[in-house]
């Protein structure tokens, strides 16, 4: 996902249709109910989605009444979720990390990044967390999905751990206050485990 290496996310534009498909059928409540009880309460809240993909979890968090900034590399996947789960509170835009230029000086009351940590080069991971933390408000939340297992070979992967990212994070004043057990994948494949985790700005 880095804006380096285009290669990175070929593979989501070329195979866009399929992909859409297979997160499409997950939903958001049960993906990410771990997550539920760390949103915002306020009506009307800034949430960044970061990697939002088919769009599934931007137009759950639009549904329940917040500002969602939806930021997604690749261009197809981007326009299938803006067609096909469009909202009137998703602002959708096109950037990656490790800079995310697009979203300026802006700041969240929370974000997410799903099932995108490991396309992000381990080299870029310290600048990306860094940026992640500046556009966090104070006290609010970022919730994070590591996928850890098997690599897919159709896509650019890199090893991840939460040993990693753990440390990364306490140089940028993130907290960690909640980390899951591991759960097993969603779409039944037997390699890949998933860990959550949240954190929060000091």
């Amino acid at each position: 996902m880095n804006s380096k290496n285009s290669t990175t996310w070929a593979s989501y534009d070329s195979d866009s249709d399929k992909y859409f498909d297979d997160y499409s059928k997950l939903y958001f409540s049960n993906i990410h109910r771990q997550f539920i009880k760390f949103l915002p309460i306020q009506t009307g809240a800034k949430i960044l989605d970061i990697g939002c993909g088919s769009g599934r979890d931007a137009l759950s968090l639009a549904r329940r009444g917040y500002q969602v900034t939806a930021v997604e590399p690749s261009n197809k996947m981007l326009a299938l979720a803006q067609k096909k789960n469009n909202h009137k509170n998703i602002t959708w835009t096109n950037d990656c990390l490790p800079y995310l230029l697009a979203l300026n000086n802006n700041a969240y009351d929370f974000i997410l990044i799903s099932a995108v940590w490991m396309h992000i080069p381990p080299d870029e991971r310290e600048t990306s967390i860094k940026r992640i933390s500046d556009l966090l408000k104070a006290g609010k939340h970022l919730a994070v999905t590591l996928r850890i297992g098997t690599p897919d070979t159709k896509r650019i992967m890199y090893p991840v751990s939460i040993e990693e990212l753990l440390k990364q994070s306490s140089k940028f004043n993130l907290k960690p206050i909640y980390i899951s057990r591991e759960t097993k994948d969603s779409l039944s494949r037997k390699e890949i485990i998933w860990k959550k985790i949240v954190f929060e700005k000091e």
